[in-house]
């Protein structure tokens, strides 16, 4: 009876396990798209004389590595840090 339980309990170790690791996954995959504008304040004008263009974040000629869509090289949001 013992070796039923032990295989039991593996298994539901198991179950446990992966479904812990799931929101891994899911936050990897939404990593990869992109945030959306609205939950980075972006703004498609600079301000306080930042912009897209001027942040490391930025890729040419209208993306960014954090958010998803169409960026304006003059646009700006919460994420802008400067380029080194």
């Amino acid at each position: 009876m013992s070796d039923a339980s032990s295989k039991s309990f593996s298994r539901r170790s198991m179950l446990i396990a992966a479904a812990g690791a799931a929101p891994l996954f899911a936050m990897g995959s939404a990593k990869a798209a992109g945030l959306p504008p609205a939950a980075v304040s972006y703004q498609a004008t600079p301000k306080d004389g930042h912009q897209c263009s001027d942040c490391k974040l930025f890729v040419e000629p209208r993306s960014c590595k954090s958010v998803s869509g169409d960026i304006a090289p003059e646009g700006w949001c919460k994420l802008w840090s400067k380029k080194a």
